[in-house]
């Protein structure tokens, strides 16, 4: 198995991309100009959040199967073990910035933490006119902070990073989503499936680590991400499904059998109920073009 495959494989971690190193639990800005081309072949996948503001550029941008035209002011936030890649010109001007579980020592929002609020914030939204925090002048100031490392520079960092994510869930109204104890048990949800969705396709198995009825896990699912907690767990499958299928040279019954599914034929059958083609029509068409 090639590049790809291990691609697949493997989250790499914070410290084994970027321009300067950095350790687990930082902070981390740079210019965009200075991330073209990444020090892991693309398409790869990241154990930490990146966040890249583009001020200006041309090209494409695809994070799990979608792709984005890139053109204007915009944003994309990848989370962990997402699948992206892009192609940008050598001309294009933002900021790449990075960050983990634990770069926030403390809540800077409440109950939950920053990288909590991050899941709620799309893959991609437009800069409105005008906005202030996504501007160059802002976020060059952030970018001094990371690289003069004077006192106190990792509180200023989150300090910055705070305002970023504030007005990312303001910008796409993420905010206006329920904040409370309702989304804190979907967010253990959606930590428990990404743990074990490999092996647990039962929703009882996930009600009972958390402590509730599968009901009303169900219903609290059903109303923060507008899909059930059965098919939240299916469609997880599916998307790893597509990124092997796509990704690596496992035949797809090896790649049932990594997601759970015994039966190779049942996993053909549920491919193909989802997809609307066969796992093999998919792996010579539904590839990403770009490599």
């Amino acid at each position: 198995m090639g590049n790809k495959a291990d691609s697949i494989k493997r989250r790499h971690p914070l410290e084994s991309l970027g321009v300067k190193m950095v350790r687990r639990g930082d902070i981390r800005i740079e210019r965009l100009k200075d991330r073209i081309t990444p020090k892991v072949a693309f398409p790869h996948k990241h154990d930490f959040y990146q966040i890249v503001v583009v001020h200006r550029s041309t090209g494409w941008h695809e994070i799990d199967f979608t792709t984005y035209p890139v053109k204007g002011s915009q944003v994309f936030l990848i989370k962990p073990g997402q699948m992206h890649g892009w192609k940008l010109a050598k001309s294009s001007r933002g900021f790449v910035i990075e960050y983990t579980e634990e770069s926030f020592g403390k809540n800077l929002l409440g109950n939950l933490r920053l990288s909590q609020h991050s899941r709620l914030v799309p893959d991609h939204f437009k800069i409105p006119t005008g906005n202030d925090i996504f501007s160059e002048k802002f976020l060059a100031m952030m970018e001094s902070e990371f690289l003069n490392q004077g006192d106190n520079y990792e509180l200023s960092l989150q300090s910055y990073l705070s305002l970023v994510l504030l007005e990312a869930l303001r910008v796409t109204k993420a905010a206006d989503r329920q904040l409370g104890e309702n989304n804190d048990v979907v967010t253990q949800f959606i930590d428990l499936v990404e743990e074990h969705f490999q092996e647990e396709h039962l929703l009882e198995f996930y009600a009972a680590q958390l402590k509730v009825t599968a009901k009303s896990l169900s219903a609290k699912v059903q109303k923060e991400l507008d899909v059930s907690a059965k098919e939240y767990i299916l469609n997880r499958c599916l998307l790893e499904a597509k990124r092997m299928l796509s990704y690596s040279d496992l035949s797809i019954a090896e790649i049932g059998y990594a997601l759970g599914f015994d039966d190779p034929n049942y996993f053909s059958r549920f491919l193909k109920k989802n997809m609307k083609v066969s796992a093999g029509k998919f792996r010579k068409t539904g590839k990403p073009s770009q490599t």
